[in-house]
This record gives structure tokens, C-alpha cells and sequence, in this order.
């Protein structure tokens, strides 16, 4: 087994209803400034995805189960977060 610190990063790709649920909860402003910039926006093989640490993904899209899915099932994480 390995360790992960949820104040590392993950990387996740957020679905439509994901963005809907962001603009009500936090706003365009935040997302703009927070999420959909150079730092936490990457492109991986061809497919956008966006960095951030675990613990805030978890704490603005929670789960909710059997309800939507606010980001897709297949998250990354950088192969030196785990110890």
C-alpha cells in the first residue's frame, strides 16, 4: 500500500453538470480565477483536465450518490504523491 496526502493533487475532468453545479455554488468569477487557469488546466492526450488538490475537489463537487456525477470516474494523480 502506498500513502496519499488529500493536499496533494488530483486531476479530474469535470462534467456539464459539474460546471452547472460550480456556477451556482461558487460562480464564474472563482472557476475563472481558480480552476480554468494555465496553472490547473492541462491537456493529457488530447483530453483537458484540471489540477487540483484532493481535498477541494471533494469539497466543491461531493459526491452524491445516486445522483449526478459532477466529474468523471477516471481521476489522475502525479506518481510521486504517493509514498
Amino acid at each position: 500500500m502506498k500513502k496519499f496526502n488529500v493536499n496533494d493533487y488530483m486531476y479530474i475532468q469535470i462534467t456539464e453538470d459539474g460546471w452547472k453545479h460550480l456556477e451556482k455554488t461558487v460562480g464564474t468569477d472563482y472557476i475563472n480565477a481558480c480552476i480554468k487557469t494555465p496553472n490547473y488546466t492541462h491537456v493529457i492526450n488530447g483530453e483537458t483536465w484540471y489540477r487540483l488538490q484532493c481535498w477541494s475537489c471533494f469539497d466543491l463537487m461531493p459526491p452524491n450518490f445516486g445522483g449526478r456525477v459532477l466529474f468523471n470516474t477516471n481521476v489522475m494523480f502525479d506518481d510521486e504523491a504517493f509514498k
